[in-house]
């Protein structure tokens, strides 16, 4: 019987059994004494809660990942260490995962796809804001519950594991299908390594199969340094292009030209979603041998030589077993010698895409009015920024000069590009650069890239490869989105000196100016939307209602007078249109008995003008709204009667919120939507 069923860990969380078992790792069903709830609670195994350096790391790891707090991830409840064992206590979820789903499956449609790639690139997001990277994204760390929420699970674990590298591999060797190039070679990670292996994800689930497939670990990571799959839509037909686009623009092993973030990623799918035909123009292959350009071509000629040595015994065996899912350039051929047919009929489309060539080719150089593109100046740049940036590679072919130059400028900046600036060429010309190879005399700084309009996830990979030091502060800003960066100091293009700091300005958004609301009663339509645009604020609805107040003038606003609001916001007002005609019925009473203030005025009575009673025109409802516990803020919004009173965001931690609203005495309908789940209700306003 395994050790910990039955015992209290923390004075609070009693083990029950054993719901999963990972590779460093064993998850328990446990039940939360305290509050009277099951929770699930992950131990190290014994072989990793002996290594003190792990169990520092693991500590560590996991109170940041705790902070974590969204949809699409498994929450953490708490963090604990007892006698040596060190537990994480999470929710505990019903639900198989990813994995499980897709062997269930086979594999999923394009849209289901989707979907789920949406789900955890949200959950990417969110940690990679917290600077947190996963490291170890698989269809196994994925679950999938009964309403179809995709929760990403195993946050800190991966995170660690890279510091026992050997050990992991030999544990776990399913994540090696899953793992980054960069991961492979021992280089620095960034969040792109998230991404990679979300595109290994999205591929397995369009078509089923895994992208690399070997008889060892070893086979099957040189080819995610060497190999380049088959593009998702030839394995399994009626996938979109521009999803092919997007998967293999994921999983780009040269790490400078795959997605940037995962809010890069996110939006690309979002395209997708609402039009299938989209197409993004992404290259994933260099040349027509589908050869993908990995970081440092030294690195790929001796990773290619260590791979012809270890898989040389088992060479033909392989190129059969990966037709189906990896480019062979020599399985190409063999087959093309096995069917002179199938050779006849290409050598035919070759010479027919060649005519095509050349007749484009005399089209343009007779003036066929194709736009010219402009060279832009690279000089200055990094070549590593200069390849992950899509505004140069989308219009230009980038490309390396074969030898690197000797210079007393930082090792990878670029020295000197061909065609020149300002050269007008078409779409896709090659542009060949010629980067500096350092020398004795470095100029030890770094020349700053304008960041503008970029994620702070983005900066910090471009600045973290340079080992620059960077702190961030906030500002508002009309023109960038908030949480982009808006400038740097010094700015784009000034020489960072070594140990100094980079500022790094983040947008807050627009700022919101706060107004006070004036007091509208009794101003006619006019007057009160002069009032209100006088202040900042906006004329919403205009309703008319019965009113003994004065035709024409405002009986009823919607935010009282006085409030602290933000510019521009909506307040809606009521104008009167007087009282109906009603008809008078004779009165045989005494007029001497008659109540001075009950008199009907009007008509030939000879009591003269008598003041009716008067009944108040505004009413008032405090509606409470409970704030879900699965986000940090909410959005929050009530209508009455259909017209917007309150709209405004609160952070979860408060548990709920009591809102004031005013209309006319009576009931109506109160509409209440967080985060855009609406509910109705009537109240009765007095």
């Amino acid at each position: 019987m395994d050790k910990y069923i039955g015992k209290l860990l923390g004075g609070r969380y009693e083990i029950i059994d054993v719901v999963g078992v990972g590779g460093m790792a064993v998850v328990y069903r446990a039940r939360d004494v305290v509050l009277n709830r099951y929770v699930a609670v992950k131990i190290l195994k014994d072989e990793y809660a002996k290594d003190p350096d792990i169990r520092k790391r693991f500590s560590i790891e996991s109170q940041a990942v705790a902070k974590l707090s969204h949809h699409n991830i498994v929450s953490v409840f708490d963090v604990g260490s007892e006698k040596g064992t060190d537990y994480i206590v999470m929710e505990l979820i019903e639900g198989i995962t990813l994995k499980e789903y897709l062997q269930k499956k086979g594999h999923l449609g394009w849209q289901e796809s989707v979907f789920f790639a949406e789900q955890i690139c949200r959950a990417l997001i969110h940690a990679h804001s917290r600077g947190i990277i996963h490291q170890d994204i698989k269809p196994q760390n994925v679950i999938i519950l009964r309403d179809g929420t995709a929760k990403l699970t195993d946050f800190g674990i991966a995170s660690f594991a890279t510091t026992q590298e050997t050990r992991v591999v030999q544990e776990a060797i399913g994540s090696v299908h899953y793992i980054s190039p960069e991961q492979a070679k021992g280089s620095k990670i960034d969040y792109r390594t998230d991404i990679y292996s979300l595109g290994v994800v999205m591929y397995e689930m369009l078509t089923g199969k895994l992208p690399f497939e070997g008889e060892t670990a070893l086979q099957v990571v040189m080819q995610h340094l060497n190999a380049v799959p088959l593009a998702p839509s030839e394995l399994m037909p009626g996938i979109p292009k521009g999803l092919d686009e997007v998967v293999m623009h994921a999983m780009c092993a040269n790490i400078g030209r795959r997605y940037a973030s995962a809010e890069a990623l996110y939006a690309d799918l979002e395209q997708l979603k609402n039009d299938a035909h989209t197409r993004f123009g992404y290259a994933y292959t260099d040349d027509e041998t589908g050869e993908t350009q990995v970081i440092g071509r030294d690195v790929q000629r001796a990773a290619r030589r260590t791979a012809a040595q270890e898989q040389a015994a088992h060479a033909a065996a392989q190129r059969r077993e990966t037709a189906t899912a990896v480019r062979e350039p020599e399985g190409f051929f063999d087959r093309l010698a096995e069917r002179p047919g199938l050779a006849a009929g290409i050598a035919v489309a070759v010479v027919a895409v060649i005519a095509l060539v050349v007749v484009g080719l005399l089209m343009a150089t007779g003036g066929s009015g194709e736009e010219k593109l402009t060279v832009p100046s690279l000089v200055g740049q990094t070549f590593d920024d200069v390849i992950a940036d899509s505004s140069y590679t989308s219009q230009f072919t980038i490309e390396e000069a074969a030898e690197r130059k000797e210079s007393n400028r930082p090792v990878g900046e670029i020295l000197e590009q061909d065609p020149e600036p300002g050269t007008k060429v078409t779409k896709g010309t090659i542009i060949t650069l010629t980067v500096s190879a350092g020398g004795d005399n470095v100029s030890d700084t770094y020349k700053i890239i304008d960041f503008k309009g970029r994620t702070l996830e983005y900066a910090q990979a471009m600045l973290d490869e340079h080992d620059v030091s960077y702190q961030t502060q906030e500002e508002y800003s009309d023109e960038v989105e908030a949480g982009k960066i808006t400038r740097t100091d010094p700015a784009a293009g000034q020489e960072l000196e070594k140990g100094a700091t980079l500022t790094i300005y983040l947008s807050k958004g627009k700022e919101n100016k706060k107004a006070s609301v004036p007091d509208l009663y009794g101003l006619s339509q006019s007057a009160a939307e002069k009032a209100l645009t006088d202040k900042g604020l906006v004329l919403g609805s205009v309703d008319q209602v019965e009113s003994s107040a004065s035709v024409g003038t405002v009986v009823w606003q919607s935010v009282s007078k006085g409030s602290e609001v933000n510019e521009g916001t909506a307040v809606n007002i009521q104008i009167s249109k007087g009282k109906s005609e009603q008809p008078s019925t004779p009165d045989t009473s005494d007029e001497d008995n008659k109540p001075e203030t009950g008199g009907e005025s009007g008509g030939s009575g000879s009591g003269g003008d008598t003041q009716e009673p008067t009944t108040p025109t505004t009413g008032s409802a405090t509606i409470p709204v409970v704030l879900p516990d699965n986000t940090d803020m909410a959005h929050v919004v009530i209508s009455v009667d259909g017209v917007v009173q309150y709209d405004e965001t609160h952070e979860t931690s408060l548990g709920s919120i009591s809102v004031p609203l005013t209309s006319t005495p009576g009931q109506h309908e109160v509409t209440v939507s967080v985060d855009g789940a609406s509910s109705s209700q009537t109240y009765t306003f007095s």
